[in-house]
């Protein structure tokens, strides 16, 4: 009886683990089928791109938890992001695709992105344009970002029927105004204890100060003045017009609308801004010339839906070939575990380990795009990538729109640092903020009081007076910190820590003056 329950077992052991093949072997077949007949829009003989990005682009989509997404309501739509990758990956591939006949930029939902974004378009716009191909851009209007693509177009049109507000080609050029709060915490009796190292860290002035210091003017006007001199210097060269022109259309923008009676777009097109206004049937027509009709309008293929076609169902590797691996971080940087949108210490050092202890790879290049953060998980992730350069792989870092303060920390004892001319990058300080709150409540009639066994006692309780060794803690953690990152800027980047000093104060540079300083 026990050897018959026995073969019934192992009989029953089979056809399950039998059963489970099969199903494993027909999920396998549907996803292999769902793969590659998943229709994927079919590339017209003749046709044209449309680069239409929407929101903003970026080098890292933010990740976005689906429970927490439907609970809140929130809407992925509604903040929408373009992959920086995307757009310059469609642009090289179509620049030698036959089919491809001309591109086409529509901006209008373009919502923003740092010059150095807009400036790698532009690049790959130029090389697009090389290959022969025209380039168009027809809009109602453009904005200041919007136009720094634009401007790259073979010709650059306006909807002749739209009437906007701030029509045309609007200018405002760069400005920093935070907003400050002194008085605000002075009425409510919030005591904010500040500790900088750093004449130019000016992140602590908005609680300090109700204006911005002239040491802060000094060092914003000096980095914003480099990169507006940048966007001059591109819509000079790329439209052919003077830099005088381009002053006096900045500058003197409600003159100049007196005597075109306030046509934003006719000025533009007077200006050399623009090419012509023209209406949408028109522009239908144009571009109908160049690559067909399709319906009412004409042949045309949006940039997602060329990458779609055009990429293969399934990425081709080969897992014995020698590779470069990249890291992007992108973000606050943060201690701990962070998802996509931020930089934690810990999450991407699991990263920088896992392209270190693989011996297919190379070399790793770090994309970074962080104003900055945590400086014990800026060096935890600097630790790493230095670990990564002694293990015998070089560590390249490439810098996107931003890489200052933490940003930088990261980037120091790379082996190469690179940057584009409008980076903003930098920033060498450190500062930390400690608030008390015992004034504020206590014009409530409410009071804290108590004992401890240290000199530290009640060190976190933030209704209390800052304990006065905490004070000297914190005065202390900054001077070393701060001493700690001018050595690390100098040994990575060869220079005396007397040179660093002069240049780091928490000032922030544009990549143009960094290279010139040494720091990139």
């Amino acid at each position: 009886m026990t050897r018959l329950i026995g073969k019934m077992w192992q009989a029953l052991t089979a056809a399950k683990n039998a059963l489970g093949n099969i199903l494993f072997a027909l999920l396998l077949i549907l996803l292999t089928f769902s793969v590659f007949s998943t229709d994927s829009p079919a590339i017209p003989d003749s046709t044209a791109l449309v680069l239409d990005p929407t929101g903003v682009i970026v080098d890292q989509k933010r990740a976005i938890d689906p429970v927490g997404e439907f609970l809140s309501g929130y809407d992925e739509t509604e903040d929408p992001e373009t992959l920086l990758g995307d757009i310059l990956e469609a642009l090289e591939t179509a620049s030698t695709d036959d089919r491809v006949k001309s591109l086409v930029l529509d901006l209008r939902h373009l919502e923003g992105a740092s010059m150095s974004k807009l400036e790698e378009i532009g690049w790959a716009i130029d090389k697009f344009k090389a290959s022969g191909k025209p380039v168009f851009a027809f809009a109602p209007n453009y904005s200041q970002s919007q136009y720094l693509i634009a401007v790259h177009a073979s010709r650059i049109y306006l909807d002749q029927q739209s009437y906007q507000t701030f029509g045309g080609v609007f200018l405002t050029g760069l400005s920093l105004y935070p907003t400050y709060f002194k008085s605000a915490l002075t009425k409510l009796k919030v005591n904010v204890h500040v500790f900088k190292a750093g004449l130019y860290k000016g992140a602590v002035e908005p609680v300090i100060r109700d204006d911005m210091s002239e040491a802060a003017k000094e060092a914003n006007m000096g980095f914003i003045g480099v990169l507006w001199a940048h966007y001059r210097d591109t819509i000079v060269s790329q439209r052919d017009i003077t830099h005088q022109s381009f002053e006096k259309y900045t500058n003197k923008y409600d003159e100049l609308l007196v005597s075109v009676d306030d046509d934003s777009a006719r000025l533009a097109v007077e200006q050399g801004f623009v090419d012509a206004l023209i209406s949408v049937s028109d522009w239908r027509q144009e571009m109908q010339s160049i690559t067909g009709v399709s319906g009412k309008t004409f042949n045309q293929i949006t940039f997602r839906d060329y990458l779609l076609a055009s990429r293969p169902p399934l990425p081709v590797v080969n897992p014995a070939s020698e590779k470069i691996a990249v890291i992007t971080a992108i973000g606050t940087i943060l201690d701990g575990d962070k998802p996509a949108g931020e930089i934690g210490g810990e999450s991407i050092s699991k990263l920088i380990r896992q392209a270190r202890d693989d011996k297919q790879i190379k070399a790793l290049v770090v994309r970074i795009d962080s104003p900055g953060g945590s400086s014990s998980a800026s060096e935890q992730i600097r630790s790493e990538l230095e670990l990564t350069q002694k293990s015998g792989k070089p560590v390249i870092i490439s810098m996107s729109g931003y890489a200052a303060s933490g940003g930088y920390w990261i980037a120091s004892t790379a082996n190469k640092i690179f940057a584009a001319d409008t980076t903003v990058t930098g920033s060498i300080g450190v500062f930390a903020l400690w608030p008390t709150f015992e004034q504020s409540i206590s014009e409530l009639g409410i009071n804290s009081d108590g004992v401890g066994t240290t000199s530290l006692r009640g060190v976190f309780n933030s209704l209390e007076e800052i304990n006065p060794v905490m004070q000297k803690i914190l005065e202390r953690k900054v001077d070393s910190t701060y001493r700690k990152f001018l050595g690390l800027v100098a040994r990575g980047r060869e220079m005396s820590i007397d040179d660093v000093g002069n240049i780091a104060q928490g000032r922030v540079w544009a990549g143009k003056t960094a290279v010139e300083l040494g720091l990139v």
